[in-house]
């Protein structure tokens, strides 16, 4: 699925054990991301407001909001080399997009510092777009990071024409003290979920195909609105409980 598309998405908090039965049988009708039978670890870092207004409006449900993010992709042996992405998510009337530039690791620290980095590409309108709401974020509406995330993800889809994404994330671990972002870090030691819990998240253009439907029904599965970002705020900033 081409990550720019706009689309639904559909998310949900699976019970331990669910996971890998689950895959199994996705796996029959979806293949996995390209040299990434495995999996990978993705760390993102969130930006808001100093008054979080992006998680405030996600609570009262305001229908067009956006979020920064950077995101980091590889692993440390090299076998999925490191990328970094800025990234903007945008809701709009229950439909998601997300615009997206590639960009260099050191890039993501200059975005962090409150700066739009000079090498991202704007030569096509996305591009042009996203810096565009880089300087009304960033800039004009001092956005900064909150907290960096990291998971390991399985994906699959069909390829670029596919109408349907799935990705199971497990491992889901945060931390507030920011630090320079690393391919396949693995210091992060505040946990989003229990033991044992992952994140199963649809992605979809038109309507969910039979057999998903099917598979949700087997296993008595409900849709819920879970963020990554607004459960770490939630579990720690808000709680007052030390990062």
């Amino acid at each position: 699925m081409d990550a720019t598309e706009t689309r639904r998405e559909f998310k949900f908090v699976l019970k331990p054990g669910l996971e890998g039965d689950l895959r199994t049988e996705v796996e029959k009708h979806l293949a996995a991301d390209s040299h990434a039978n495995e999996g990978y670890p993705v760390i993102s870092e969130y930006f808001d407001s100093a008054d979080r207004a992006s998680y405030w409006q996600k609570q009262f449900g305001v229908p067009n909001r956006r979020r920064v993010r950077g995101r980091l992709y590889g692993r440390s042996d090299g076998s999925i080399p490191a990328s970094a992405f800025i990234e903007i998510k945008h809701k709009l009337d229950g439909n998601t997009a997300k615009r997206r530039v590639c960009c260099d690791i050191k890039d993501l620290s200059i975005l962090s510092e409150g700066r739009i980095p000079d090498h991202i590409e704007t030569s096509n309108r996305i591009g042009q777009r996203i810096i565009n709401e880089l300087e009304y974020l960033i800039v004009k509406q001092g956005n900064r990071p909150v907290v960096q995330i990291r998971y390991h993800r399985y994906a699959y889809d069909s390829g670029p024409d596919s109408t349907i994404r799935i990705t199971f994330d497990l491992e889901l671990h945060c931390r507030f003290l920011l630090k320079p972002l690393q391919a396949d870090c693995t210091d992060f030691d505040l946990p989003l979920l229990e033991p044992g819990e992952a994140v199963m998240e649809v992605k979809t253009i038109g309507p969910v195909p039979h057999w998903f439907r099917m598979l949700v029904g087997q296993h008595n599965l409900v849709p819920c609105g879970f963020s990554k970002y607004a459960t770490a705020l939630e579990k720690y900033e808000f709680n007052h409980q030390s990062p």
